[in-house]
This record gives C-alpha cells, structure tokens and sequence, in this order.
C-alpha cells in the first residue's frame, strides 16, 4: 500500500494502516513528503497525458440485451416469445469487465439490431456492477447508469438496416 497526500503525514492514522494492512507479502509505504506527490503525480500527468495509458476498470460495465433462449444456460422465467421466435430477456452483454485493463485510446463496439421487423427505436440501458461475472441485469447489486433511444429508421426496413453499433 503506498500512501500519498497530506494525511499521509499523520502518525496515528500511519499505525493504524499499518496495524490493519501490514502482513508479510504486504507493506505499508510513506515517501518522505507525501503531500508532494499528489501535486507532482497531477503535474507530470497535466504536462504529459500520455504518461497514463491504460487504467483498470473498478467496475464491470455493460448493457440490457435479448438473446437467443438456450434452455441449457438460461432460466425459464426469462424466457420471451417475440415474433415466434425464443428470446432470453434481461441478458447483461459486457463491454468492460472489473479489473480489466482498458486502455486509453480503446474503444470497445458490439452491433445490435432489432428483434422486431417493425420496430422503429431501438433502448440503449447501460449497467455497471462491483464484480466481474455478471449473467442478467435484476441481479442483486446491478446498477442502471442511464438510457439511449436510438431512432432506427422506418417500421419496413430491413433488419441489416437498423443495426446500431454502441
């Protein structure tokens, strides 16, 4: 654990990372002025963005999806009919799982296109949970972030035509 900031400069709260972290495989660290390197780490950053390439997701990030049902790997509750065809509901699709390494300039693009002929607006709901495995979005610890509505063109179009990329 290394500590920086001014706090970092406090004897009692020092000994007490130290008495609750400090193991064998696991030290405790201080530099000699910890209040600097706040400061320094914000400059050398701000003069050279690049100096960070990559950061590690903190969370798994992902949307609300409609799969093809498999009754091998889905439950019955989830399953939906739609235009006569079996679909799983409530699938999260992950983009960005916790403790991956994403890097600065990384995009990551998933295609989606409708599962009704005639539909004409495709939702967009973005989700994010503390662990890295997750299967369906109602799940205990699933957090909705926001929501996108995308116009798709008309209710004739052709299924290829009304694909978004997100």
């Amino acid at each position: 654990i290394f500590m920086v900031g001014g706090f970092s400069e406090s004897p009692f709260l020092k000994s007490e990372i130290k008495k609750s972290f400090e193991v064998e495989d696991r030290q405790v660290l201080v530099p000699r002025r910890p209040q600097v390197s706040v400061i320094r780490g914000a400059c050398m950053f701000g003069l050279n963005p690049r100096s960070i390439n990559s950061r590690i997701s903190k969370r798994t990030y992902g949307i609300n999806t409609l799969t093809t049902f498999d009754p091998a790997k889905h439950p019955e509750k989830k399953k939906v009919i739609i235009e006569g065809e079996d679909f799983c509901e409530d699938v999260f699709d992950a983009f960005v799982k916790k403790d991956e390494s994403v890097g600065v300039d990384e995009v990551h693009t998933k295609t989606y296109c409708p599962v009704r002929t005639r539909q004409t607006v495709m939702r967009i709901i973005f989700y994010c949970a503390d662990r890295e495995v997750v299967n369906f979005v109602d799940e205990e610890g699933v957090s909705q972030l926001g929501e996108l509505s995308i116009d798709i063109g008309r209710p004739f179009q052709s299924v290829e035509d009304k694909t978004v990329k997100v």
